[in-house]
C-alpha cells in the first residue's frame, strides 16, 4: 500500500482509526455514513498532508441514503458535528480500575474517590456508587462472597491491597475494555482440513443440514465438536453467506434531524432528479415525516396487513420498538407475523390492520414490556458477558492461554443465571441492564422520540405500498413473531389441505 503497488483497498470501519498515509488519493464511502464526525474522519484519510485537500466519493445504496448523504454533507459544510450526550462513566470500567490500582500497590479509598471524580465521565459518581463497586471488587458481592476466587482485595490499616499479590500478573493480562468478536475454526469432517473461521454469532444460527459458503466452496454444517465447526462438501446448493459484520452504527440524532428538515423543503434542487421525484411522489400519496409528529402508514400487501413506523431513532431503537409494538399487537389480538427495522423506520406485517395506534405507543406500557422481555433474554446474557470480562469477574487469559469465546460464554451464562436467582440486585446485573439499555436496545431514543411527539401520532390508511416504505421490503434481517398469527395461518393451511383431500 505504501509503495503504491495496490490501486485500492477495501476496508470496514477500521478506517476511522486514522491511517496516516499521504498516498491515499481518494476515499470512497459506500453507503450512508450514519454520523457526520465519522464522515469527516474518513474523508480526512485521503491526501493526509498539511497542504493538500482531502477528497472522497460518496456512493449511496438507495434513494433514502442519497438524502442521508446530502444531509451529512450539508452538516460538514456548516461545520456542525454530531455527538450524542455522554452518559455516566461505565461502572464495570471503574471496577477494572480498582484492580489495576491495587496491582500498583495499596490505596486509600477516599483519596482514590477524589481522583476518580475529577474525570469527566465520573464527575457525578456518588460515594455510595463508588463504595458498591469497591465492595464488588473486594468480595464479589452478596451471592459470591463464599467463593475464595472472588475475594480479591483486603483492607489493612485503612488501605486496600490485593489479597494475593501473585494475582497481579493475571489481572494485568486481562486489562482492557475491547471485547473481541469470537470466531470458530471450520474443518472438514473426517479429513480435518481447515477451511477458515466464522464468527461465533453466525455459527449459532446454523442447524445440521444448513449450507454456507466459505473458502470459495459450499459446505454443509454437520455439528460442533471440540469448539470446531465440522462440515462436509455439498456442491450445487444455494448457501448462506458467512459474513464478518464489523461494527454497525446507528444514524446520529443530529443527522436524523437534518434528514427530517430536508423532507420539509418545498423542493429539492440539491438532490438528484430521481430522488426529488421519489420524495414528491411520497408527498402526493401520503406525507413526509416531520420532527413534531410520529407518522404511521398502514396498507395491505401480498395478503398481509402492514404497518410502518417512521421513528428515525436509529436501527437499534427501531428494532426494539418493533419488538415491543408487536408484543402489544399480540396482546390486542392483531396477530402480528414479523417485523424488520432500519435506521429510520420499522415495518410490521400481520393478519389484521391497526386502527387505533395510540395504545401501542404508550410509554409506560412499552417500559413494562421491555422489563418483561429483558428478564431472561439472550441480549442480557451477551451484555453480561462483556460486563463480567471488563469488570474482572471472568478472565479472558489465564497463564498466557486465552479462553475461547464459547468457554467464556458458558462461564458467564452460569454466573448470570445464579445472580438472577440469588442476588437480583447484584452490581453486575445493574451494570448489564444499563449497558443493554443504551447499547443494543437504545431505549433512551425511543423515550426521546415519544416525549417529542407526545399525542401527535398520525396514522394514514393507504391502498398500497408507499414510495418511502418500498425500500423496507428489501431489508434482509426479518424477525418472525410467534403467536396467534402463526396459529391462525397453520389452522388455515390445515383446513385447506383437508378440503383438498375431500375430508370436509
Amino acid at each position: 500500500m505504501t509503495a503504491g503497488a495496490l490501486r485500492a483497498v477495501v476496508c470496514t470501519g477500521s478506517l476511522d482509526l486514522g491511517i496516516d498515509w499521504g498516498d491515499v488519493d481518494l476515499v470512497i464511502q459506500v453507503g450512508a455514513p450514519k454520523n457526520v464526525k465519522r464522515l469527516v474522519q474518513r474523508i480526512g484519510r485521503a491526501n493526509h498532508r498539511y497542504n493538500a485537500p482531502s477528497k472522497a466519493l460518496l456512493v449511496p445504496a438507495n434513494r433514502f441514503e442519497v438524502v442521508e448523504c446530502q444531509a451529512a454533507l450539508d452538516a460538514v459544510r456548516a461545520h456542525t458535528l454530531d455527538g450524542e450526550p455522554r452518559g455516566p462513566g461505565p461502572r464495570d470500567v471503574l471496577c477494572q480500575h480498582f484492580l489495576a490500582t491495587a496491582c500498583a500497590g495499596p490505596f486509600d479509598a477516599d483519596q482514590l474517590y477524589g481522583e476518580v471524580i475529577t474525570a469527566g465521565p465520573y464527575a457525578l459518581l456518588t460515594k455510595a456508587e463508588f463504595d458498591a463497586c469497591l465492595d464488588f471488587v473486594a468480595t464479589g458481592g452478596y451471592a459470591l462472597k463464599a467463593y475464595d476466587r472472588w475475594q480479591r482485595l483486603k483492607l489493612t490499616n485503612g488501605r486496600w491491597h490485593l489479597r494475593d499479590p501473585r494475582a497481579a500478573a493475571l489481572i494485568r493480562q486481562n486489562l482492557g475494555t475491547i471485547i473481541d468478536i469470537e470466531t470458530l475454526k471450520v474443518r472438514l469432517r473426517n479429513h480435518g482440513a481447515p477451511l477458515g473461521e466464522i464468527e461465533e454469532s453466525f455459527a449459532a444460527t446454523l442447524t445440521p443440514g444448513d449450507t454456507f459458503l466459505i473458502g470459495g466452496q459450499v459446505v454443509r454444517y454437520e455439528g460442533l465438536r471440540d469448539m470446531t465447526v465440522e462440515v462436509s462438501r455439498t456442491p450445487g446448493r444455494d448457501p448462506k453467506v458467512a459474513v464478518f459484520n464489523g461494527t454497525k452504527f446507528a444514524t446520529s440524532t443530529l443527522l436524523a434531524d437534518r434528514i427530517l428538515d430536508i423532507f420539509q423543503a418545498e423542493a429539492w434542487p440539491d438532490l438528484p432528479a430521481h430522488t426529488a421525484w421519489w420524495l414528491s411522489r411520497q408527498r402526493e400519496v401520503s406525507r413526509l415525516p416531520d420532527p413534531h409528529s410520529l407518522l404511521l402508514e398502514s396498507f395491505p400487501h401480498d395478503g398481509r396487513e402492514h404497518l410502518v413506523v417512521y421513528g428515525f431513532a436509529g436501527r437499534n431503537a427501531q428494532q426494539t420498538l418493533g419488538l415491543l409494538v408487536t408484543k402489544q399487537m399480540e396482546s390486542q389480538g392483531l396477530a402480528p407475523l414479523g417485523f424488520v427495522a432500519t435506521d429510520y423506520a420499522t415495518l410490521i406485517w400481520g393478519l389484521d390492520p391497526v386502527t387505533d395506534p395510540a395504545p401501542l405507543f404508550d410509554l409506560e406500557t412499552l417500559r413494562e414490556g421491555l422489563e418483561t422481555w429483558l428478564s431472561g433474554n439472550a441480549v442480557m446474557k451477551r451484555t453480561f458477558r462483556a460486563t463480567a470480562i471488563i469488570s474482572g469477574l471472568i478472565e479472558r487469559s489465564h497463564q498466557g492461554r486465552r479462553k475461547t469465546g464459547r468457554q467464556a460464554t458458558f462461564s458467564t451464562d452460569i454466573l448470570y443465571d445464579t445472580l438472577r436467582r440469588y442476588d437480583p440486585d447484584h452490581l453486575l446485573l445493574q451494570i448489564t441492564r444499563e449497558e443493554a439499555m443504551r447499547g443494543l436496545i437504545d431505549f433512551s431514543r425511543i423515550e426521546a422520540l415519544l416525549a417529542r411527539v407526545g399525542p401527535r401520532i398520525d396514522l394514514h390508511r393507504l391502498p398500497r405500498v408507499t414510495p418511502l416504505a418500498a425500500p423496507l421490503f428489501f431489508e434482509p434481517r426479518r424477525i418472525p413473531v410467534q403467536g396467534e398469527g402463526r396459529d391462525r395461518l397453520a389452522s388455515a393451511q390445515a383446513q385447506a389441505l383437508m378440503e383438498a383431500a375431500g375430508l370436509t
